[in-house]
């Protein structure tokens, strides 16, 4: 067997943000994800799209891919989204590889509901009601997936419950997080984000982006900070982290832990984040520089209808995350990445909805090109 020698593994749902840090600091990637963009290929020492349903990636096609690495070549394996769901799978890449990033036992605590929800209990951190079986009446209530990624999980509750599904009660508030670098006992705050919806029928809670460095009464910040580093001591997280929230009034409401790289990792310039991941990952956890008042956002573009990815495209330099050329999207796929940066959150955030809809302008003849029977 011939083996491909990278000396450092990313594996995500979007695994962009990652490789572009890591690949800058010197690292040769190997990259896994579910879209093997543009970016990503020109970033990574080497890089392939492993197939991905049900929210997490399929198993056996990531675990045949990894098993042409070689081992020995490998600094570790290090991870976003679409794992949480299989801690068996991560179990499985630890015995092979370093893992840089939460132990699959971390990640199983944090992930697993009847587990997580206690320990929210224990440490004193208010989150929604929650209950595992179907309500008598599913109204005020959602149904979440254990592990589930993207807010595509997430749905109105009805009579079924999928072994793994949770019900929450729906509260209409603000959804915020918390990204921080953890050393399994104690945490450093990144920054603070917002984020918002990019909804369907199908698929009410679908992420639709984030802008960084949001400004939070004290009191919420402070509250939602305290959350993260209780929670870092007690489940013993490592590395990159990031923590979710609803802002109801003055109500800070905990909804999940994602103990793993995060897509907000995009929104901060923080020198060497990405080296400051890996050596936390180690325990090692150093004092963050003072933080840019300027914020930055990114915007989740989906396809408005079917296309296809033209040769000449001439892409806004404030894109990313770019489709091959000839690529065939359907409907509701996600197409990009839309980049903004302001001197403060509000107008980085209308920024970026404006230069997404200058985007979709753009695409507009080209989405009627593509399929000239519609």
């Amino acid at each position: 067997m011939q083996f491909v020698s990278p000396n450092l593994v990313a594996i995500a749902v979007c695994a962009r943000p990652f490789v572009t840090a890591a690949a800058r600091l010197g690292y040769r990637v190997a990259t896994f994800d579910m879209f093997n963009d543009v970016d990503t290929r020109r970033f990574s020492f080497s890089s392939a799209h492993v197939a991905f349903s049900g929210g997490g990636f399929d198993a056996k096609d990531l675990w045949h891919k990894l098993s042409l690495l070689d081992p020995d070549a490998l600094i570790g394996v290090t991870y976003g989204s679409g794992l949480e769901n299989q801690p068996e799978l991560l179990e499985k890449i630890s015995r092979r590889f370093s893992l840089l990033g939460n132990s699959p036992e971390v990640v199983a605590t944090v992930k697993d509901p009847r587990r997580f929800f206690p320990l929210l209990d224990a440490l004193g951190v208010t989150y929604p009601e929650v209950r595992f079986d179907a309500p008598g009446k599913g109204e005020g209530w959602l149904v979440k997936s254990a592990g589930g990624c993207g807010g595509t999980h997430i749905r109105s509750c009805d009579a079924q419950l999928a072994a793994g599904d949770y019900c929450q009660r729906k509260v209409e508030g603000k959804p915020v997080s918390i990204l921080f670098l953890a050393d399994g006992a104690s945490a450093e705050i990144v920054g603070f984000n917002e984020q918002w919806l990019a909804p369907t029928v199908e698929m009410p809670f679908r992420y639709g982006g984030a802008v960084g460095n949001i400004n939070l009464p004290a009191r919420c910040a402070e509250r939602m900070a305290q959350a993260a580093r209780a929670v870092t001591a007690a489940a013993g997280l490592r590395g990159l982290n990031s923590m979710d929230f609803l802002l109801a009034g003055e109500h800070v409401l905990a909804l999940e832990v994602n103990p793993r790289l995060s897509a907000t990792f995009d929104l901060y310039d923080v020198p060497d984040l990405f080296e400051r991941h890996l050596r936390a990952c180690r325990g090692e956890l150093s004092t963050l520089p003072p933080a840019s008042h300027a914020s930055k956002a990114h915007l989740v573009m989906y396809a408005s209808r079917d296309m296809t990815i033209p040769d000449m495209l001439d892409w806004p330099l404030w894109t990313a995350d770019l489709p091959p050329a000839e690529t065939l999207l359907k409907a509701g796929e996600p197409l990009c990445t839309v980049l903004a940066q302001a001197p403060d959150a509000e107008a980085a955030k209308s920024l970026v909805f404006a230069r997404a809809q200058q985007l979709e302008a753009l695409l507009w003849p080209l989405q009627l090109f593509g399929n000239p029977e519609k």
